[in-house]
């Protein structure tokens, strides 16, 4: 007979039994796994998400450093963004490290997965603590640069290149060992490492482009002698087809890498030329006139920054006691470059109390500097003081968290024209420019190619006076239509109450002219005749107080030919031919009163081989309203293939299938329809060539061809950097 156990009473007996139920030991069991899930999820869930944290803060990071690098703009602080990107690097090697990833790579599928993983993250965790560190050290000596006996320590930069060569070696290193990493299950994962490796590779590529710059920075800074720079300031408020007058000048010497700025000199005290200071020289004088090599302020009335800083170079070193200086450099820049730089550094306080900022630099120098300081001696004083004050600032203030901003500010203005570099060495240049830390425009030169053409209007105010501030200019381009060019007509436009003049050098085959296009130019002169009373003689003038004396310098897209003007009181100085291009240079003889609006048209025609529409350039017009550059390629055109070239092609044998545009027409088809297979009236006809013919020389065609490979670098990476689309 069985018998229970003594110690086990009735109740207990039955709790027993109906514990040991299967439903029991299955809700047991149940229990038990869910809470072995919970585990699981607590040990690997939480760490998941700290590792999506923290990848998430080193992209934001990266990403912000990137954008400050290629100064691109940047929404966090330089200094804490690299501390994140170090941080998160450690914390997501570390939180990877852990056992229970261990447990998973040895006890699952993902075991190359996680392998490549970790390996990716030591990988960068090496370059991190290595040559990133390394940077960012040297970023931290170059912060707030401090000016003592006019002269900056930029030494710290010498040590750059060592520095890149070591980060070089390490990232081939790291690039070898994920290489070698054997294939992981997910594909994410697979990509993710694919990534990187093309990151390395991509990181190693361009600094082995800048290999060159990074090189030349000890030599730009004096490394192997003393360098001397030449820094120009242009007034736009006295206007000339470069940008402004040169109002003022500083020598920059760099030895060792440590940098003196010296006094800002006013161009009026320099002694000015008595003779052409080369062969060029005596060509421009034939368009420009004597003005381009005579005096400083005006070598700006030839647009090609190229040129006109070799001949303020010339002119810096006939100065008594230059002669034996070596000139490496000629920067030149305007008010809106300096207020980029203000706005990237901060406010600046001037002698007077005047606080300059990010949005009143402009207006301060072109306009309330006259009315506020009408003396011209004080006035010329007051302006030295405050460019050396300014850049004194912005040495002072630059460091990580400025770094952004600045960068984006010297791309910025060196694309708009604001910010210009000539370069004894051209290929100092061509690196500069490399960096993107520089737009290739940089070089100043005459813009447009063959293929894209673009024609210039370029302006210079032959009065002393500070009038351009209330020049305001608005061009019209109109693409001729139908079986007549424009240019036979006896008007051509029918807001210039004139004939047209024919201005064909016919240096071009007509064979090799396309399209023609009508530009109508209006200049408004927004001075009131109630300002032209108040305002300081220094800023109206003289002679026939507010009234504008502006000289225009018309020219020709590469290639192609100003074929006829139109002007109602004007005089043609000189039609002729400088670097390639045609020049007009065209005297309004009246003026333009406050209040009162001139206009002027001519007719272009651009080469055979445009394949886009004309553009028209000018120089950068700075006044209330803004800044104005000219079309941007606005035309009206209404044509399709229905052009008076496409008569002339027909009539001559050499009719193309395609438009200009590289289109069959608007509709489609290969020949316009309508049109007429008579020869067109010759637009050659009285055309006569003035003072001023001549061609560029083999030093300016050696020049374009140093800097033709800098505008490829403009379609690289693009702003912003955006490295979650790589995810």
């Amino acid at each position: 007979m069985r018998r229970s156990p003594q110690h086990v009473g009735r109740k207990g007996h039955t709790f027993l039994a109906q514990a040991l139920r299967p439903r029991r030991i299955v809700l047991y069991v149940v229990c038990v796994l869910f809470g072995a899930v919970l585990s699981v999820f607590g040990i690997y869930g939480i760490s998941a998400i700290k590792l999506y944290s923290e990848a998430n803060r080193f992209i934001s990071a990266s990403e912000n450093l990137a954008n400050a690098a290629l100064g691109c703009g940047s929404d966090g602080n330089v200094v804490t963004s690299a501390r994140d990107m170090v941080t998160s690097t450690r914390e997501l090697r570390d939180e990877l490290d852990k056992p229970q990833w261990t447990f998973l790579r040895d006890h699952t599928a993902y075991g190359n997965d996680i392998t490549a993983v970790r390996t990716m993250l030591d990988s960068m965790s090496n370059l991190v603590d290595g040559p990133f560190t390394d940077l960012m050290n040297l970023s931290k000596r170059m912060s707030g640069f401090s000016m003592k006996d006019k002269t900056v320590d930029l030494s710290a930069i010498t040590d750059m290149p060592e520095i890149v060569k070591e980060a070089r070696a390490d990232i081939k290193t790291e690039t070898a060992r994920l290489k070698k990493l054997k294939t992981p299950k997910s594909q994410r994962v697979a990509s993710l490492i694919d990534t990187g490796v093309s990151g390395l590779e991509t990181v190693d590529k361009t600094l082995d482009e800048y290999d060159e710059l990074i090189n030349l920075l000890p030599q730009l800074l004096g490394g192997n002698g003393e360098r001397t720079y030449l820094v120009a300031i242009y007034n736009p408020a006295e206007i000339r087809s470069g940008g402004g007058m040169v109002g003022n000048i500083a020598p920059i010497t760099a030895n060792k890498g440590k940098v003196k700025i010296g006094d800002f000199i006013a161009t009026t005290d320099l002694t000015y030329g008595t003779q052409p200071y080369d062969d060029e020289n005596v060509k421009e004088a034939a368009i420009f006139g004597d003005q381009v090599w005579k005096y400083p302020q005006t070598t700006t009335v030839n647009p090609n920054f190229q040129r006109a800083a070799v001949t303020l170079k010339n002119m810096w070193l006939a100065q008594k006691g230059n002669e034996n200086e070596q000139i490496a450099g000629v920067f030149a820049l305007d008010p809106v470059f300096m207020q980029a730089l203000i706005g990237a550094t901060g406010n600046v306080k001037l002698s007077d109390g005047k606080v300059l900022d990010g949005t009143n630099t402009v207006k301060f120098f072109l306009h309330d500097l006259y009315t506020d300081h009408p003396v011209y001696a004080e006035q010329n004083k007051y302006t030295n003081t405050a460019s050396k004050l300014i850049m004194t600032h912005v040495f002072s203030n630059a460091n990580a968290s400025s770094l952004s901003p600045l960068l984006k500010g010297m791309r910025e203005t060196s694309a708009s024209g604001h910010f210009k570099l000539w370069m004894a060495q051209q290929a100092e240049l061509a690196a500069l420019v490399q960096t993107k830390v520089f737009d290739a425009n940089v070089a100043g030169t005459i813009p447009g190619t063959v293929t894209s053409p673009k024609a210039g209007v370029y302006f210079t105010e032959a009065k002393p006076s500070k009038l351009s501030w209330y020049l305001e200019p608005a061009i019209v381009v109109k693409k001729t239509c139908g079986g007549t060019f424009a240019a036979n007509s006896y008007r051509i436009s029918d807001d210039v109450n004139a004939p047209a003049r024919a201005t064909n050098l016919m240096t071009v085959p007509t064979a090799d002219l396309g399209d023609e296009y009508t530009v109508t130019v209006k200049l408004t002169n927004t001075m009131t005749e109630q300002q032209a009373k108040d305002l300081p003689v220094f800023v109206t003038g003289k002679e026939e107080s507010g009234t504008m004396q502006p000289r225009l310098f018309l020219m020709a897209p590469q290639g192609g030919m100003i074929t006829s003007v139109s002007y109602e009181a004007g005089e043609l100085v000189s039609n002729g031919t400088v670097e390639d291009h045609q020049f007009i240079n065209l005297r309004l003889t009246q003026g333009i009163k406050p209040g009162e609006t001139v206009t002027v048209a001519f007719t272009v025609r651009t080469a055979e081989k445009a394949t886009s529409p004309l553009d028209v350039v000018t120089t950068p017009v700075i006044n209330e309203k803004g800044i104005y550059t000219g079309t941007n390629g606005a035309v009206t055109d209404t044509c399709g293939a229905d052009v008076p070239d496409a008569v002339e092609d027909q009539w001559a044998g050499t009719s193309s299938e395609t438009g200009t545009d590289g289109t069959a027409g608007t509709d489609g088809t290969a020949n316009a329809q309508g049109t007429t297979s008579s020869k067109p009236a010759d637009e050659n006809k009285e055309s006569t060539s003035t003072s001023g013919s001549g061609s560029s020389s083999s030093d300016s065609s050696d020049e374009s061809g140093a800097l033709d490979k800098l505008d490829k670098l403009k379609g690289g990476l693009s702003c912003p950097v955006s490295l979650k689309k790589f995810m």
